[in-house]
């Protein structure tokens, strides 16, 4: 009878030693960044970013970029709208919503015309990747920094978008 005492006690200290194992010391990452743009709103790129992991994460920037038919990077006037406030920090297991803004003036003739040529049209478009780049510090003081192809934008000469064309749906911004 002493040892069934004595096993029991044992499972228990072991089971209690994994779960605080598995509650404060195990440290999931993951952080997504997961478009969420409806059909015929893409004049604002919308995305949320998704904690999903055990901590919580401060995100310190968002912009968005576009790639040039040179490779070269334009970042035009933006304002970007992060979830219900000023906070950028996410919560473990939440997620925020964040939306990027363009005023109506950013895209001038100059621009439109240094990006790709679409062939087989009536009118002439140029098209644009843009890019998301997210900076953040997770709770082990790290800090990080990716860059997400978002989606490819078709634009009229006049600088006005005429075309959204969204590429992946999800990012897992830790293993981008």
């Amino acid at each position: 009878m002493e040892y069934v005492s004595l096993i029991f006690s044992a499972l228990a200290f072991g089971l209690s030693s994994f779960t605080f194992y598995w509650v404060h010391l195990r440290v999931n990452h993951a952080l997504h960044l997961v478009r969420i743009n409806n059909t015929g709103e893409f004049n604002s790129p919308r995305f949320a970013i998704v904690n999903s992991g055990s901590k919580d994460i401060l995100v310190t920037s968002i912009s968005g970029w576009f790639v040039q038919s040179d490779q070269a990077r334009f970042s035009p006037a933006q304002r970007v709208e992060i979830g219900e406030g000023p906070s950028m920090l996410i919560k473990a297991g939440t997620a925020t919503q964040c939306k990027i803004n363009f005023p109506a003036s950013s895209f001038t003739n100059s621009f439109v015309t240094s990006g790709k040529l679409l062939d087989g049209l009536t009118e002439s478009i140029y098209e644009f990747e843009f890019t998301i780049d997210v900076d953040w510090v997770d709770c082990q003081a790290c800090s990080h920094k990716v860059s997400v192809p978002f989606a490819k934008y078709g634009f009229e000469e006049s600088g006005r978008i005429r075309s959204f064309s969204p590429l992946d749906t999800k990012h897992n911004l830790y293993k981008s």
